[in-house]
């Protein structure tokens, strides 16, 4: 063992050793040069690490606080890009817009159909009136007669049926 040891390269030799296993300690932050103090260029940092999560996830547009600034609760220190949401948010008013319009087709429809059942109900009533009374007949067609016949008068173009 005595041998070993005698000579300058092996005490060279395992100078280096320790110098590189004491350099490859301290790259990777190993025992004996670990710490719980982060250091910085111009402060050492303790203490509270606070994570925080948007409520939205996005892009960040802006940062409103500086490095190292305190900051209160309830404070915005980002804001994210609205870009995303505000179309979002033209995209849902125009599906509104579009749904109420059909919604007022739909009610235009309505009245359509049920002016064209006022209208087969009103033509039922007259058949049924036709039916019952034969003298209707006679009595509407004079009538007819009567207010043609003055309306060829006036207008001094009649023809030969209402004469």
């Amino acid at each position: 063992m005595r041998k070993l040891f005698s000579s300058f390269a092996t005490f060279v030799a395992l100078a280096v050793g320790l110098a590189g296993v004491a350099l490859v300690l301290y790259a990777w932050r190993l025992p004996p040069f670990a710490t719980t103090t982060e250091v910085t260029n111009d402060a050492y940092v303790r203490g509270q690490v606070t994570i925080i999560a948007p409520q939205l996830a996005g892009y960040i547009a802006a940062v409103d606080v500086q490095d190292y600034e305190e900051v209160a609760q309830g404070q915005v220190i980002a804001q994210i890009d609205d870009r995303i949401f505000q179309q979002k948010l033209a995209q849902a008013r125009a599906t509104l817009a579009s749904q109420r319009a059909s919604l007022e087709n739909a009610a235009q429809q309505r009245r359509a159909a049920e002016a064209r059942v006022s209208v087969a109900s009103a033509a039922a009533m007259e058949a049924r009136c036709w039916a019952t009374d034969p003298r209707a007949d006679a009595w509407v067609w004079a009538e007819l007669d009567r207010a043609a016949w003055a309306e060829c008068r006036l207008a001094s173009a009649c023809s030969s049926r209402w004469r």
